[in-house]
């Protein structure tokens, strides 16, 4: 395994997440359910799925369907307040062209209340994927099409993939694992400002690599033909160069392998 060390001092990082945050006492009560949807995916190209705070899981299948499970966890001031609104809350999948758009929906008296989904997904492979949430993971498996996937707060682990992907996060590591015979030529970009990056591509890769980090190190099990000198960042080829590969992050260590 080859090295290239970009630590040039000492820097230590505390982050303080989730105890930054100030909610007080006032919405300890909770209230939780859980929703079932089912919509037929042969017309489908792609899947939306946004959420604002929670988790998104998808995984896929052979079955020409989307199943959704949505986790809605409310909390309020009371109990009572709590349970009336978590059964207020709506989850929505509703197609605009031929992409699915999967959210929950507030209902308007919900006011300073906190609200939580998380959604676990099953959806053909074939299906382009953009999802978004502010604070929590996205885990993607298994697909063979597009990927997009962006948390502020969070981390992103892809595995399985086949085709394109935009992976990007404010604090949380990403992993993107390309199956062993996937395309060699891919457009791929990650970027995390803090937390490290762990790429894995196809056995024949070629791809035109940029990787910068501040605080951290790189790796690599590739072979790469270094253009340039080597600072904060690195260019490199890999194979014929045909595809375009981009890692950044701020503080923390990049893997190529």
């Amino acid at each position: 395994m080859a090295r290239i060390s970009l630590v040039g001092t000492l820097v230590l990082v505390t982050l303080f997440v989730g105890c930054c945050i100030n909610v007080g006492d006032d919405y300890r009560a909770k209230a939780q359910r859980s929703e079932d949807l089912t919509v037929p995916a042969a017309d489908l190209a792609a899947l939306d799925v946004r959420t604002n705070v929670g988790t998104i899981t998808l995984d896929s299948t052979d079955i020409a369907e989307v199943r959704i499970l949505a986790e809605i966890t409310v909390k309020a001031k009371t109990v009572e307040e709590a349970e009336a609104l978590v059964e207020q809350v709506r989850i929505v999948a509703e197609p605009s062209g031929r992409t699915l758009i999967v959210k929950a929906e507030k209902p308007s008296n919900f006011g300073r209340n906190q609200l939580a989904v998380d959604f676990h997904i099953t959806a053909p492979a074939r299906l382009a994927l953009d999802c978004t949430t502010n604070v929590g993971d996205i885990r993607i498996a298994g697909f063979a099409d597009r990927v997009t996937a962006k948390t502020d707060v969070g981390t992103i682990r892809c595995a399985d993939l086949r085709g394109d992907a935009d992976l990007r996060t404010n604090v949380g590591d990403i992993e993107a694992t390309y199956t062993a015979d996937a395309p060699a030529a891919l457009a791929v970009s990650a970027t995390t400002n803090v937390g490290n990056i762990d790429f894995a591509g196809p056995d024949r890769m070629s791809a035109r690599l940029g990787a910068s980090v501040n605080v951290g190190s790189i790796d690599t099990e590739r072979p790469l033909t270094v253009t340039g000198p080597i600072k904060q960042s690195i260019k490199a080829t890999i194979g014929d160069a045909e595809g375009n590969i981009t890692l950044r992050t701020n503080v923390g260590s990049i893997r190529i392998r």
